[in-house]
């Protein structure tokens, strides 16, 4: 019976798979993408190539992405790793993997890196997730086997080993990555080079050794003093640790190696007016050749000095001034003209970029500003006549203002509406589904919110912010406690550094009773982002923990970034608390 069910599936789950495994929109590394030249038919027969032919690898997969889509992660993990061991599909390994690691299931984690790893072994990827796998379970040699292995297919580049700290401070304690690094560095004979110390620095940040990371940064800068990153690292650290003036001198020694380095020069213009040299800073921006985008931060740093007089000279300067793209400096000089409050002149001076890159961005923001005066008949009439024969990209972006236009007005329901109108000409657009479950889900439309959200992520399976979206949905607005706790743990998974899913990790945390959990998650959130809405969580798990004091502090703090925040407002008034 259970062949027979099998090669049944066989036959009629081959579209499926070439969407949900082996094809779709997942990415794939380069060499397992089809050449561009290819006819539509080689094309399919590539595809048609990676579906597994094995009728009980196709039925594990079929078995695991429906319980995957049930929610019985757990079950799906075993399902997708059975899958994964006996097919040579990496596709299928890579999957099993991430399904591994959104429910925590370790060991499986491991066990389907490690063959993703040997299933394709050049992707970076694959190596990276077993490595971490199997730090977590304490396989600590065969981690170091993987990290080697990243580095041989990187020729272990600065960037690549920046990619190893960052992995060996996530699946390892500090003393361990440290360890690790020894034996990784002494294996490749390059122990004692200022690389190393380097990443030893950055690994040590990581640890929240603010301290060592400088001392290590600063024997990486007296070993290659030459080396531009370095002394700019170290700079950013003896700031952190408030020694200004050295942090200003590794800067400055960083900014005399490289003048030219546009970026540089700027952020070197901004330490020093940020920290009371201004006639330094405005020496820096003098000297640097004067493109649209140097006039415009010259003209910014004016009005943050509070010298509007020098500001308003530098516009008219900036107005007499010739530039081989004109279309760039009506752009930048726009942006002046809005920041000094000329805003009919900014207005015309978008409406005159009319070509290039900028030139949808400047239609769009020119709607905005009539908007922001006032005028939301205007603005609407000027993003429809922007649609008429437009780009698809085009279209996107004018629906997207214009609902954000009427969102800001207040007027949700009808931002709503024009997202429907917007997806019947755009009716596959991932941004018009998101913004439209969003608008949904603050007016309490959870079934729309939802029913979007799903094909979003039917789609795009690993887009941390939908996942994210739809677990924080969930876990607000219903009792779906343990279904919104898997998506939102998928999203940790893949962006375990992002304020929003770690705000949302401590939302379900505190939702399913688990307040010191909760407390600690918002807390790392509130540390990353100073969001009022976290403000409002955090507040809120400590509040009903007792700690009424440390909440009342926070619930202030987010008052002083915005205090008119709905989330914020909405806690407390349900809390009978007033501030």
């Amino acid at each position: 019976m259970k062949n027979s069910v099998h090669h049944l599936l066989g036959a009629c789950l081959v579209t499926l798979l070439l969407t949900s495994c082996a094809g779709g929109s997942r990415q794939k590394p380069d060499s397992e993408t089809p050449a561009p030249e290819m006819l539509p038919q080689e094309l399919a027969a590539a595809e048609v190539d990676r579906v597994p032919t094995d009728p009980d690898v196709m039925y594990r997969v079929f078995a695991a992405e429906y319980l995957g889509a049930e929610g019985d992660l757990d079950a799906a993990v075993g399902e997708y790793l059975e899958a994964a061991m006996h097919s040579n599909d990496p596709e299928i390994a890579r999957r099993a993997t991430r399904v591994a690691f959104a429910t925590e299931s370790l060991q499986q984690a491991a066990m389907a890196a490690d063959r993703w790893a040997l299933l394709d072994p050049d992707n970076v990827a694959a190596h990276e997730s077993a490595a971490l796998a199997m730090m977590l379970i304490g396989d600590y040699m065969g981690a170091e086997y993987q990290i080697n292995r990243i580095l041989d297919i990187r020729d272990g580049s600065t960037e690549t080993w920046m990619l190893i700290a960052n992995l060996l401070s996530q699946g390892a304690s500090p003393e361990q990555a440290d360890e690790m690094l020894d034996r990784i560095l002494s294996d490749r004979g390059n122990i004692d080079s200022a690389e190393a110390l380097y990443v030893r620095s950055h690994l040590a940040i990581r640890s929240q050794d603010l301290r060592r990371a400088f001392e290590l940064a600063r024997q990486a800068v007296e070993l290659k003093p030459e080396r531009v990153e370095y002394l700019t690292w170290a700079g950013r650290l003896a700031l952190n640790l408030k020694l200004i003036e050295t942090g200003l001198e590794y800067v400055r020694r960083a900014w005399e190696l490289d003048p030219e380095n546009h970026d540089l020069s700027l952020a070197y213009a901004d330490l020093l007016a940020r920290n009371g040299y201004e006639s330094e800073a405005r020496i820096v921006l003098q000297e640097m050749p004067q493109a649209p985008d140097v006039m415009l931060s010259r003209i910014l740093f004016e009005l943050a000095a509070e010298e509007r007089p020098a500001a308003e000279k530098l516009f008219s300067e900036f107005e007499q001034m010739g530039f081989d793209n004109p279309q760039e400096k009506y752009f930048y000089l726009a942006q002046a003209a809005e920041a000094l409050g000329f805003v009919p002149q900014a207005i015309a001076l978008y409406g005159r970029v009319t070509e290039g890159d900028r030139a949808l961005a400047a239609a769009i923001r020119v709607a905005e500003l009539k908007a922001i005066g006032g005028d939301i008949a205007a603005a609407r009439q000027d993003l429809a006549e922007l649609r008429k024969n437009a780009s698809p990209v085009i279209l996107e972006e004018s629906w997207l203002a214009e609902a954000r236009i009427l969102r800001e007005a207040g007027r949700r329901e009808e931002s709503l509406q024009l997202m429907s109108e917007a997806l019947t000409s755009l009716p596959g657009s991932i941004a018009i589904l998101y913004t439209q479950a969003l608008l949904a889900a603050e007016i309490g439309r959870v079934d729309i919110a939802e029913k979007n959200l799903r094909m979003v992520i039917a789609t795009q399976p690993e887009n941390a912010a939908a996942l994210n979206a739809l677990g924080y949905t969930l876990a607000d607005q219903t009792e779906r406690y343990e279904e919104a706790e898997a998506l939102i743990r998928q999203a940790y998974i893949l962006q375990p550094d992002e304020a929003s899913i770690i705000d949302s990790m401590g939302w379900i945390s505190y939702r399913l009773g688990r307040l010191a959990e909760a407390a600690e998650f918002l807390q790392k959130a509130w540390q990353i982002d100073k969001n009022p809405e976290i403000a409002a969580h955090l507040g809120e798990v400590l509040w009903m923990d007792g700690q009424k004091e440390a909440a009342l502090a926070i619930w202030r703090e987010g008052q002083k970034v915005n205090a008119e925040n709905p989330v914020l407002v909405e806690t407390l008034e349900r809390l009978g608390v007033q501030l």
